[in-house]
């Protein structure tokens, strides 16, 4: 049992140093696109678990609408239940985990600026 184990162990060092030193002997300047393994990852267990999460969050977002619309979060419900993980699934580059979900800010205010206002305000930055 224990000659099992040892060569289990084996056999995961080794693969796992074979995938690193792939990585590693390639210099950054000559590898061309993405990883392939990451883009087989995520084509195969990370797209789909993105349209389960994507299907899920849109039950819950359903499910919690009589709770945030009385609050007015049903924007924030619907981009992290909803818009993200559908983000994550769809527009997503295959195969680059790295790259981050960018929301738009949108600030909410009641104020009118006038045409005086805005020149009187651009000027100030300008040094004019």
């Amino acid at each position: 049992m224990k000659r099992w184990f040892a060569a289990v162990g084996l056999c995961l060092i080794m693969s796992t140093s074979l995938f690193l030193s792939s990585a590693i002997a390639t210099p950054a300047r000559y590898r061309v696109g993405h990883d392939p393994v990451a883009m087989m990852a995520d084509g195969v267990l990370a797209r789909p678990l993105g349209l389960v999460s994507t299907v899920i969050g849109s039950a819950f977002f359903v499910v919690t609408l009589p709770f945030t619309v009385p609050s007015n979060s049903v924007g924030s419900a619907k981009r992290q239940l909803i818009d993200y993980p559908a983000w994550f699934t769809f527009k997503r580059p295959l195969g680059e985990f790295n790259r981050r979900y960018e929301r738009p800010i949108i600030h909410k205010t009641n104020k009118t600026v006038s045409s005086d206002n805005a020149t009187d305000q651009g000027s100030k930055g300008r040094g004019l």
